[in-house]
């Protein structure tokens, strides 16, 4: 679970970085590949006309629902193509929401890590009270990933708390 993750935070990173590079240097790409320029500059019109938040809220929640909703996981884990769709699902989900960060507004970049953070906590005790969550795995291996999990919100919640109601002018 860890490793789709790092896989999304990573993407995301390279996403932002592309989109940087884009924009710096709008002219070189428009005049070399005018069909790729075309579908970019629609990419930032939705971005903008949204906020960003198709990208960086709706699609990764789309993406990691879909893929933690139990028949789906174990499918995924047993099948190695379905695997192989999960994580480019993951890879564009992350790179799209990376794209579109200088899209969405501050107080929302803000409220969506903290909701991330929430409900990676959330999932996991919610997979300790369930102890057969996912029915590929073992009982101890099931443990191990929800305690993780739990731990990874938990953690995340507490390190980003204090700026997140900072940003919402809270404290």
């Amino acid at each position: 679970m860890f490793q789709h993750i790092g896989l999304f935070v990573f993407s995301a990173v390279f996403g932002f970085g592309l989109e940087r590079v884009f924009l710096s240097r709008m002219l070189q790409i428009k005049l070399k590949a005018y069909a790729i320029w075309k579908v970019y500059v629609s990419l930032i019109e939705l971005n903008t006309g949204t906020k960003g938040l198709i990208f960086a809220g709706l699609l990764p929640t789309i993406v990691f629902s879909y893929w933690h909703f139990p028949p789906n996981f174990d499918l995924a884990a047993t099948n190695g193509v379905i695997h192989v769709f999960e994580h480019l699902s993951y890879i564009i989900s992350g790179g799209l929401l990376g794209a579109s960060l200088l899209a969405v507004p501050r107080k929302f970049k803000a409220a969506l890590l903290v909701l991330g953070f929430m409900t990676a906590g959330m999932m996991g005790s919610m997979m300790l009270v369930w102890p057969n969550f996912y029915s590929a795995y073992s009982a101890l291996q099931n443990t191990e990933m929800e305690s993780a999990l739990m731990l990874f919100g938990a953690i995340g919640i507490v390190a980003t708390g204090s700026w997140f109601l900072k940003i919402l002018d809270v404290i």
